[in-house]
């Protein structure tokens, strides 16, 4: 990440070469790198090889695969459950599987599936003491009428599920527990899909997406906002240590429209957008994937795949202070006051290091 006052774009070749200048080795590695060390910081993330299979991989902060795991079908975002050191992989909407994985055998050691007319949206949260999970899920019929999303709640001992809660609104997709209230947060896409045309987006006209707020005892809202427009899906978010939420949104107008698509939010409070100027809101091709806090809780980045960028916004001021081109970026997640960043295309990029992997990254990764 760089760290100059101005906002600017960076070419993928002018950031490798500052990685090179300071000493950063780029190299090409395959897949399997035989590193079994589990010292220093790690990560994991779903990818998909070049035959059209699939897996779970966590790696360490330089890149190198500590170890991999096949699965059926494809997964989007990941949990770590630390008490018993498994990966909780959810299966991209409109899948109904969850897949628990043992680190340690690297196997699969369960595979959970959703309810009947049920299907995962790819997200999931662990409760802060790590015993519960909250799933994302939707509730469809053969009459591809719309329902209000689920908030599903399954222990982490044996993942029966304990209860449902609703989510607040259509299309739920990425959540978050409160670090200091028995809450969660979720970020309600509006968008009404049915898992017979999955990518058909049926209620653009009336979409109504919003961030909700749940108490998870009760399952009572407490409290929603939405986005001044309503094309504005709010889609990914992450937490800031004060419970700041951060909101990354996807719009559905017109390809011309330069919207604002990252926000803040704090309880009691309206959205409040991230600033930047139209020409670098366009650079993002109205689209925003992953979110994520550096560890000195300076900075915010997100990857857009569709523009091609990372952008990186000071948390203080609230303002963009850089963006770098990369493209088809994936997942990105904290290492120290950096990055680490992946894409489509294999690379796993930080300030320390840049390997490419013969494999697509998924949109999403997490550090362990």
């Amino acid at each position: 990440m760089l760290n100059n006052s101005e906002p600017h774009f960076m070419s993928r070749r002018k950031f490798c070469k500052k990685l090179l200048a300071a000493g950063v080795g780029l190299c090409v590695l395959p897949l399997f790198t035989g590193c079994t060390a589990l010292q220093g910081k790690r990560f994991a993330s779903a990818f998909s090889d070049n035959q059209g299979q699939h897996f779970v991989a966590w790696f360490d902060e330089s890149g190198n695969i500590l170890g991999q795991v096949r699965i059926a079908d494809r997964a989007h975002d990941l949990c770590h459950v630390a008490h018993s050191n498994t990966l909780l992989a959810f299966s991209r909407r409109p899948g109904r599987a969850m897949y628990v994985i043992d680190m340690q055998s690297s196997e699969i050691q369960s595979t959970v599936e959703s309810a009947a007319n049920q299907h995962f949206f790819g997200h999931g949260a662990l409760s802060n003491d790590g015993q519960w999970l909250y799933t994302t899920e939707n509730y469809f019929d053969d009459d591809y009428k719309a329902h209000e999303g689920l908030i599903v709640v399954r222990n982490t001992h044996n993942f029966a599920v304990e209860s449902q809660l609703p989510s607040g609104g259509i299309g739920p997709h990425q959540l978050a527990s409160l670090m200091h209230e028995d809450t969660l947060v979720v970020a309600n896409g509006g968008i009404h899909t049915h898992p017979a045309s999955p990518r058909t987006k049926l209620n653009l006209d009336s979409m109504q997406p919003n961030l909700s707020y749940i108490d998870i005892a009760s399952g009572k809202i407490l409290e929603q906002v939405q986005p001044t427009d309503h094309l504005l899906s709010t889609r990914h978010l992450c937490l800031a240590s004060d419970d700041t939420v951060y909101v990354g949104c996807q719009y559905q107008g017109p390809k011309h429209l330069a919207k604002p698509l990252i926000f803040s939010h704090q309880r009691g409070e309206q959205l409040s957008s991230l600033q930047a100027n139209d020409k670098q809101w366009m650079a993002f091709q109205q689209y925003t994937a992953s979110l994520a806090i550096n560890e000195t809780g300076t900075t915010l980045a997100v990857t857009s795949p569709r523009g091609g960028v990372i952008s990186y916004w000071n948390l203080k001021s609230g303002k963009l202070s850089s963006i770098e081109t990369q493209n088809d970026c994936a997942g990105i997640a904290p290492l120290g006051d950096e990055f680490i960043a992946s894409t489509g295309r294999g690379d796993l990029v930080s300030h320390k290091s840049h390997i490419e992997h013969l494999l697509h990254w998924d949109n999403h990764m997490i550090k362990l």
